[in-house]
């Protein structure tokens, strides 16, 4: 029978046990009761998942018990650090069926659930002479053990099972196992194909073999460290017999790309000797232990380059010479593409007269952008905003900043706009433009540029005139003087205002 613990009880007839700082009944010990060990193994995944193994792996004991009735269970005793441990460990394993109980020793009471947040009391211990007693809400019942089931050997039992769908595993570092036929030829694979990798050939026993060598031993494997492996190649070794590509889960465990162990190995990691390296395969349902990581080699290193050391004729002497320049022609082509905004236009001499027209219609705020420079080719108008009001004369585009070229065509090769500046010997305060059919581009300093609306602008001639003797001349004004006196501390002393009249 069990009893309900009640707030500040203080006397417990289980053996070992104590309320914690919230009340709750804990012993020195958790334990878990499974029924098979499938729901062992099922609490034990879920655990890994949720949380790390450090909080059980330290004093944690896995026992195969038998029942009064010859049937086999299992029993998982755990260090009860805190009731927040228990709670997480009985919420998981009543998803699989199991029960979770609290004590010391030998006598376990059933832990706390909803009937009772503060747990369980017993009401008498049992004496049956049984290696472990149970006290349930249902029953009390002892279990005598059969053998100890190590935490390790159901790591390395365990059969890893296949990930159903496509298994998309990151190529960043993966780990490549080769069987003896294929060291060679995978070396060269990944050789030719510009992969870097680092490879190692490791015996059975995990010994590894010299460097460059590879045993006639049977069960020999290369060992291969691979960095960003192309996706087709990781496809390609997944299907090809002898060949298996691991993932690594953690500093010296690798499992099957494909494939995933049933519990967490990460969260598994006290479990994994430092100095020993686990290759879980799931191809062979097999776990391969090295004793050590052997020494990785370079991958190029271990490719042989065909060497012979037979005799070879006198070196050749050769006389250094200047090589022939490589130049381009720079040409300037019409163009396919679409046309720029028109920058710059170029009025022949012989149109001039059309050009004093267009004046007089330009707006004063579109005149006051334009620039022109008088030179031998005609008047050259620069726009920075465009010239789109003097439809006249030869368009032009910039086809790099200060370098401008015919409206419509472009440069062969076509190269950038700092390339092209340092082709035409700079553009520092200076504008360089390419006409059409001329020999050689102009260059126009921008001294020789002035605002179009006043050279336009015809100079006036003023004829100045005198004044006209019909008009008088201005009378003259005297400014006026203002004097300030002293009139002392009393000015309005014997002052007698005159008499008003009526």
């Amino acid at each position: 029978m069990l009893e309900h613990v009640a707030l500040n009880q203080t006397r417990f007839n289980t053996p070992g046990v104590a309320p914690d700082n919230r009340g709750i009944l804990c012993g020195k010990q958790g334990a878990l009761l499974f029924s098979s060990v499938d729901r062992l193994v099922g609490f034990f995944r879920v655990f890994c998942d949720e949380s790390s193994m450090d909080d059980l792996l330290p004093k944690l004991k896995i026992h195969q018990v038998r029942t009064p009735l010859e049937s086999r269970e299992f029993l998982v005793f755990f260090h009860a650090a805190s009731s927040y441990l228990l709670d997480r460990a009985a919420r998981i394993s009543s998803l699989f069926g199991g029960l979770c109980f609290t004590g010391s020793g030998k006598h376990y009471v059933r832990y706390r659930d909803n009937a009772a947040p503060l747990g369980y009391d017993i009401h008498a211990l049992s004496a049956d002479p049984a290696d472990f007693i149970l006290y349930a809400d249902t029953f009390t019942q002892g279990y005598q053990r059969v053998k100890d089931v190590g935490f390790e050997s159901l790591v390395y039992r365990l059969s890893i099972r296949q990930i159903p769908g496509e298994d998309h595993a990151e190529r960043e570092l993966l780990w490549l196992t080769v069987r003896q036929g294929l060291a060679r030829s995978v070396l060269l694979y990944l050789w030719r194909n510009r992969v870097r990798c680092e490879a190692s050939k490791v015996d059975p026993q995990g010994v590894a073999a010299a460097a460059g060598t590879f045993g006639q031993h049977g069960g020999s494997l290369l060992l291969v460290r691979v960095h960003d492996l192309p996706e087709r190649m990781l496809t390609l070794f997944r299907k090809v017999p002898g060949i298996e590509v691991h993932r690594p889960v953690g500093d010296n465990c690798v499992v099957e790309v494909g494939y995933r162990h049933p519990f967490r190995l990460e969260s598994c990691a006290a479990v994994f000797e430092k100095d020993k390296f686990y290759v879980f395969s799931g191809s062979r349902d097999a776990v391969d232990i090295l004793g050590s990581l052997p020494p990785l080699v370079p991958g190029h290193d271990l490719v042989g380059g065909g060497f012979d050391l037979g005799e070879r004729g006198e070196p050749r002497t050769y006389v250094g010479s200047q090589p022939d320049k490589l130049e381009v022609q720079l040409k300037l082509v019409p163009s396919a593409a679409a046309r720029r905004r028109v920058t710059a236009t170029l009025v022949s001499w012989q149109h001039a007269a059309w050009l004093k027209r267009l004046v007089y219609a330009l707006p004063p705020t579109l005149l006051a952008t334009y620039r022109v420079a008088a030179v031998s080719e005609g008047l050259f108008i620069i726009g920075e905003h465009g010239v789109d009001g003097l439809p006249i004369g030869e368009m032009f585009q910039e086809a790099a900043p200060s370098i401008y070229v015919p409206l419509g065509h472009e440069f062969l090769p076509r190269v950038g706009g700092q390339v092209l500046t340092e082709h035409v010997g700079g553009i520092a305060n200076r504008y360089v433009v390419f006409p059409l059919g001329a020999d050689k581009p102009l260059g126009l300093e921008h001294a020789l540029f002035e605002p179009l609306g006043r050279r336009a602008l015809a100079r006036l001639d003023v004829e100045p005139r005198a004044r006209d003797d019909r008009m008088p001349l201005p009378r003259t004004v005297t400014p006026a003087t203002v004097v300030n006196e002293d009139v002392g501390s009393l000015p309005l002393w014997g002052f007698r205002g005159e008499p008003s009249q009526k």
